[in-house]
């Protein structure tokens, strides 16, 4: 792997992460790499001052901040911004070790996938408390990894946490959906378009990445806007019979108000038809290749 010739763009999008911000850039500043990299923070209008430190920080790599704007994914923001060959999407409560970067990236390196996630360590230092436990669909979207022993590293989507890609792949792919709520649900669609289009997502094992939860104020409920991510999914992805438990779990969750008010994003569904027709497989293709038992 040449170091010389190949250049990193770790992208970490923000909102009233408290210190976490913080805490994750002075463990990205000590971790040991060979690759440059640049950072790039986008701030999606946190009120909790958690990127004022970035004013008079120190850091050995180019680093900035951006503004995001809302209903436009603040990852694909950071990425045309970016100027790296790889990117990589990280969440802002993570540590990293010695030559985690090269390692994550092997895979991409050398062809054998076309977008990866690290395994991860939940640190005995996380004080926040546990999130209410989602089923159905939506907690098998939030499931990861997800392996089958036959299927040796690939995985049916990659990690909201952390995941890498090539800038040209991401490019190709015309990157994130833009008018998700939650990076869990955006992520997924993105790992499901990968593989629809032919493509394939893969765990690295050899880099488990920590991560440490805190309570944070205000408390960003992006999550728990999972029923309008999860219908523009299915509406973008799924089949009729899919489409119906789906639409079936949100009716539970949040009522039929929910799905009269057709709050899908049209800037989601307006990108429906040039996916189907880039389509190489279905979803019911992909949920019988990992076994996802999604009508139970």
């Amino acid at each position: 792997m040449s170091s010389s010739s190949t250049s990193v763009s770790i992208i970490i999008a923000v909102k009233n992460n408290g210190i976490d911000l913080y805490t994750t850039m002075e463990s990205l500043k000590v971790s040991q790499t060979t690759l440059p990299y640049e950072v790039i923070i986008v701030d999606e209008g946190s009120i909790d001052g958690c990127c004022d430190f970035l004013m008079n920080y120190r850091f050995d790599q180019p680093f900035q901040r951006i503004k995001g704007e809302p209903g436009t994914s603040a990852r694909n923001l950071g990425a045309a911004h970016a100027k790296g060959d790889y990117l990589i999407f990280s969440g802002s409560h993570l540590y990293y070790d010695d030559g985690w970067m090269e390692r994550l990236l092997e895979p991409l390196m050398q062809g054998q996938a076309d977008a990866v996630s690290p395994a991860f360590e939940k640190s005995e230092r996380s004080t926040a408390p546990a999130s209410k436990e989602v089923g159905g669909m939506i907690g098998l979207l939030r499931r990861y990894p997800i392996q089958r022993a036959d299927q040796n590293l690939d995985i049916p989507w990659l990690s909201w946490e952390c995941f890498a890609v090539g800038r040209s792949t991401f490019r190709e792919m015309e990157g994130l959906v833009d008018g998700f709520f939650g990076k869990d649900v955006e992520t997924a669609e993105f790992s499901l378009r990968l593989w629809l289009q032919g493509r394939t997502c893969q765990i690295v094992p050899d880099v488990t990445l920590m991560q440490v939860f805190r309570q944070n104020f205000p408390y960003d409920n992006s999550r728990e806007m999972w029923g309008v991510d999860l219908l523009t999914l299915a509406n973008l992805h799924f089949g009729d019979e899919l489409t119906s438990v789906c639409r079936e779990q949100v009716n539970q969750a949040f009522g039929e108000e929910l799905l009269e008010a057709e709050q899908l994003s049209p800037l989601a569904l307006a990108r429906k038809e040039k996916f189907a027709s880039l389509r190489k497989h279905d979803a019911a293709w992909m949920f019988e290749r990992f076994g996802v038992h999604w009508k139970s």
